[in-house]
């Protein structure tokens, strides 16, 4: 309860910095996963989706923390059994390494080397537990030959051990942790390295701002609003309450998308 009264409390709280709240947000889904029926764990997903959704219309699908917000979501929905849908999560971040976030220069459009290798890992999990591929094993197999090819990664030596996807053997177990959901063994709402030498947080980097679009800020639309999620999510038919596979929103009904009715600073 105490996270969910500061996750609501977010709106008032108008000298709370992004990072705090995004971690509230982040240790909110975990609490709510972790202390919910099986039932009612697509209420934790539901939510992270909607974070995630968020954090790429505002700082890009390649940033940090979107990334961060994004693992998460493909950890629960591992855990839940949803395979594909977790596979589509690290396929979309690969592929708009290959290809730029969203064509604007003032945002991330790429990742750090050892970033990326770790999405291909996730990746390879993900097919190693659904046993193949969601869409054509040649589309799997120009994406991870393109991303070997980028100069950011070509030469650098994690790299070196990554085989062609269609040399992926689907004989290899799965790996009982990585990409999996566990709970975090501490709860901080601030992480440690946020502190300056003086104790105090550190003022985070300005994220670059879209073309005609101000600075967001974490809304009341964020996710809270559980009373019409599916008992299963929607997973099977790849949307969960207006929102597609992967945590991309559809038309949910209100002539909005969630983006649309996020609030502005």
């Amino acid at each position: 309860w105490f996270l969910e009264l500061l996750w609501k409390c977010r709106e008032v709280q108008k000298n709370w910095k992004s990072d705090t709240i995004i971690e509230i947000g982040r240790r909110f889904v975990q609490a709510r996963y972790l202390n919910a029926s099986k039932e009612r764990r697509s209420e934790a997903i539901r939510l992270c989706e909607d974070i995630c959704y968020n954090l790429r219309r505002v700082w890009g699908s390649l940033d940090p923390k979107t990334l961060e917000m994004s693992d998460l979501l493909s950890e629960l929905y591992t855990n839940m059994g949803h395979t594909r849908e977790a596979q589509g999560v690290h396929e979309n971040i690969l592929r708009l390494a290959t290809e730029g976030d969203d064509g604007d220069d003032r945002t991330l459009d790429t990742m750090d080397s050892r970033t990326a290798r770790h999405q291909v890992e996730l990746l390879k999990q993900s097919f190693l537990r659904l046993r193949g591929w969601d869409k054509s094993p040649d589309i799997y197999a120009d994406l991870i030959r393109d991303l070997k090819a980028m100069p950011e990664y070509r030469s650098q030596p994690e790299w070196a051990d990554v085989k062609p996807a269609n040399e992926w053997n689907l004989k290899e177990a799965a790996s009982e942790t990585e990409g999996k959901f566990e709970a975090p063994q501490s709860w901080y709402l601030v992480k440690p390295e946020s502190f300056n030498e003086k104790g105090e947080i550190k003022e985070p980097q300005k994220s670059s701002k879209r073309p005609g679009m101000s600075a967001k800020r974490v809304t009341s639309n964020w996710g809270l609003n559980f009373g019409n999620i599916l008992v299963d999510g929607g997973h099977e038919n790849g949307v969960s309450n207006g929102v597609q596979r992967n945590g991309y929103p559809t038309d949910s009904g209100t002539g909005k998308s969630s983006a649309e009715e996020v609030e502005e600073w």
